[in-house]
């Protein structure tokens, strides 16, 4: 067995979304469908997926847990709070376990590295003195809450088969155990559980072998919930091997939960709360003006109800007063792709699978703008790809669909969409408006470039004076897929054709209708020798010299001169050989891996995400790897990479993945060609600080000089791009002493130059 032990300095605080220090990570996690609820005394925490809301009763406060914050793990399955151990256990679907104690997260991956076969979820979990009990898809996982470690797995079902356990309870005496065939119980104090003979499946139930998936005890009744086999959920009420209906049965999932002195029964629709005697108290359907989801319920001995909510978060019922208590965040924690802008950045999350299909995911977008999120739900569309800003007004988007066209939205409200019918863009299926847009990118004159696959026209153009133009490259092109395009810095249109096109790069004039003098080609990414290394294209970008980056399944690719790509027979893709230490790992950048995102930071250095092994950070040269991520070393929430885009302004480097989105404060940001807002932060560094100290507002590769008052050089270095680090140390490795120190700024050639100060606590 191995553990590790997670020492954090701020577990539960009130949520902050200010600027975050370099090197500092954060999560941009949708805290608005949860499917659990512990109430901690003076604390309630509700899991939503991938982090946990925690609301503090003391001081009203919100506060968030998540993989940033220590948490092992995402896809949150359950939790349970055990009062007599002052600790919350944490059980995630694939088997992982996290136990929070006052200032300490500790992972338990035993479940999650076992070589059980099969699912390993946790569905539930009871606690009993100084055991937790886990309910699981396998059997029953027992941990030591005082030792932190599995103290033994029950498998019920006998002659090699393994039943799912979907919840248990105790009454003192037995524990009791709802299973895929049947409820059974055994005595807690009897020799040896593992021994499946020490437990009776309860024969006197109706149709004993029947799924069953809840269980409460409630004065002294064992309440149990069972579906039969058409699908419909039975709440039954049991004494000394007899049993009763205890309301109608349900065409939807029912669940049973004790809590504060109360017996609660809900579905998704409704909740019944009763008190002693099984009298009625309380009936909760809706929020007054919202709708309910109910996923959890659990009362306070007071009478204050606390619900997990699929559509709400964590809701607080209080006599007729309800509120919903939910962290900022996107609506959900879909993101196919990510567009970043000086201080705003746009979730889209809709997308297509890997056949390119669709998903049918409700039109959705989310905005992070100045740590403050929003987010709109388009009813009309499906399966949003991407957003853009117009560049000479922010104000204006267009939202690309996989099937619905483009909408434009001004102001935050909806203008246009556009379809075959007011624009040249084409549908796959004749005379219908199904529209797959591929990509969008703007030109230096503002016109919108956009892909339209699997029509003849698969290009067309909204010119900045509104009309619509499109190109007939469909015979050039000869495939059905448009993907991503960029426009680079002499105006040639680069697109990706995905699954095995290759690229295809075009130059013309929008205003003109002579199309002969177009400039095409079609492109099959092969070496110096004509060898294929892959047409399968997943990733595209120009970097700040103009070079042409694109990630394939075979690693990436580079074209340095790509303004001869319409002029040179030959034009080959060159492959970058990363230098190791041993001869064994010189090799190809990223070989093998697929590579699905590229982003180009304020310093020309490399952010790559691939698809199953995380996110690289390089050098401008692509030769040294800087950074590593993944979810095993940092807060990344899934090794499979969607997107990943930079804010210019703050170098923030936000990840789109399978399971959401986080974001890394980076140490490169875009330089400017004046010295513009210069500062340092944080100022005054105090005492108790130890982080790095940023300063901003820099041009591109600005030479960085810090001296005390008295003109003693401390440290030197060049910005990268338009922001510098420094670490606060002499060059003897000792941090500063307390004062004022002076921070020359000049440009490379030396032409401009700037000064500002810094107050330094020891």
């Amino acid at each position: 067995m191995s553990r590790l032990t997670l020492l954090i300095s701020l577990l539960i605080s009130s949520v902050t979304l200010g600027q975050v220090p370099v090197g500092a990570w954060r999560d941009h996690i949708s805290y608005i469908r949860t499917v659990s609820v512990a109430d901690a005394g003076d604390r309630v925490y509700c899991s939503a997926g991938a982090g946990l809301i925690v609301f503090d009763k003391k001081d009203n406060s919100v506060g968030k847990l998540s993989r940033v914050h220590g948490l092992s793990d995402t896809d949150i399955s359950t939790i349970e709070w055990s009062a007599e151990n002052r600790m919350l256990i944490t059980g995630y679907t694939n088997g992982n376990i996290d136990i929070i104690k006052e200032n300490r997260i500790v992972n338990i991956p035993d479940i999650l590295r076992s070589s059980i076969t099969g699912s390993k979820r946790i569905n539930n979990i009871m606690v009993a003195g100084d055991r937790a009990y886990l309910s699981c898809n396998f059997g029953i996982v027992v941990l030591n809450l005082e030792r932190f470690e599995v103290a033994d797995t029950y498998f019920l079902g006998g002659a090699g088969t393994r039943l799912a356990v979907n919840d248990m309870e105790f009454d003192g005496e037995f524990l009791y155990a709802a299973t895929s065939s049947g409820v059974y119980r055994a005595a807690i104090d009897a020799p040896n559980l593992i021994d499946f003979s020490f437990w009776e499946r309860l024969d006197f139930l109706p149709d004993d072998a029947a799924v069953y998936t809840s269980l409460a005890i409630y004065e002294g009744s064992l309440f149990a919930v069972a579906m039969d086999g058409s699908g419909r959920y039975s709440c039954l009420k049991t004494d000394d091997g007899s049993w009763e209906y205890f309301g109608a049965p349900s065409s939807v999932p029912l669940t049973v939960r004790s809590s504060g002195g109360y017996l609660s029964v809900f579905s998704n629709e409704v909740t019944y709360i009763y008190g002693q005697g099984l009298s009625l108290v309380r009936q909760i359907d809706d929020y007054g003006p919202w709708s309910a989801a109910f996923r959890d319920v659990e009362v306070e001995h007071e009478g204050r109800i606390w619900i997990a909510d699929r559509n709400n978060g964590l809701v607080r019922a209080e006599g007729e007063s309800y509120n919903s208590l939910v962290p900022p965040g996107p609506y959900s924690n879909r993101v196919y792709s990510i567009s970043s802008y000086p201080g705003r950045t746009y979730f889209a999350a809709g997308g297509h699978n890997a056949a390119r299909n669709n998903l049918w995911i409700r039109g959705e977008y989310s905005i992070f703008e100045e740590g403050n999120y929003s987010f709109r739900l388009e009813e009309e569309i499906r399966d949003l790809l991407l957003v853009k800003e117009h560049p000479a007004d922010p104000g204006t988007k267009y939202l690309a669909s996989w099937g619905y066209g483009i909408v434009e939205y001004r102001e935050g409200r909806f203008h246009e969409r556009f379809t075959a019918e007011n624009s040249t863009l084409r549908s796959i299926i004749p005379g219908d408006n199904y529209i797959r847009i591929g990509g969008m990118a703007f030109d230096k004159d503002n016109n919108l470039w956009v892909t339209n696959s699997g029509v003849t026209d698969p290009v067309s153009v909204r010119k900045a004076n509104g009309n619509w133009v499109s190109f007939p490259y469909g015979g050039v092109i000869n495939h059905n897929q448009a993907g991503q395009i960029i426009v680079n810095r002499p105006g040639h249109k680069w697109m990706l054709l995905p699954r095995g096109g290759g690229l295809f790069v075009f130059d013309n004039d929008p205003d003109s209708d002579d199309r002969s003098g177009d400039l095409t080609r079609k492109l099959s990414i092969v070496d110096e020798d004509n060898s294929l290394i892959s047409n399968e294209v997943f990733s595209i970008a120009e970097d700040n010299n103009g070079y042409i980056w694109v990630g394939t399944n075979r690693g990436v690719v580079v074209y340095f001169n790509p303004g001869r790509v319409f002029t040179d027979a030959s034009f080959p893709a060159r492959r970058i050989v990363v230098e190791g230490v041993r001869d064994e790992d010189r090799g190809y950048l990223l070989n093998n891996e697929t590579v699905t995102a590229i982003a180009v930071d304020g310093a020309d250095r490399k952010w790559f995400g691939t698809e199953k092994s995380g996110a690289f950070l390089v050098s401008a040269d692509g030769r040294e790897q800087i950074y590593h991520f993944t979810s095993q070393n940092s807060p990344l929430l899934s090794n499979s990479i969607t997107d990943i885009d930079i804010d210019p302004s703050s170098g923030e480097v936000f990840f789109g993945t399978s399971a959401g989105v986080v974001s890394y404060r980076g140490t490169a940001t875009v330089g400017g060609n004046t010295f513009k807002n210069v500062y340092a932060f944080p100022n005054p560094v105090r005492e108790s600080y130890s982080g790095p100290i940023t300063i901003t507002g820099l041009m591109r590769d600005s030479v960085v000089k810090i001296t005390d008052i008295s003109g003693n050089l401390v440290y030197e270095t060049v910005s990268l791009g338009g922001q510098a680090v420094w670490d606060g140390l002499n060059a003897r490795g000792q941090r500063v002493r307390t004062g004022i120190y002076l921070i020359f700024v000049s440009s490379p050639d030396g032409s401009q130059s700037h000064v500002t100060k810094l107050m330094f606590i020891h």
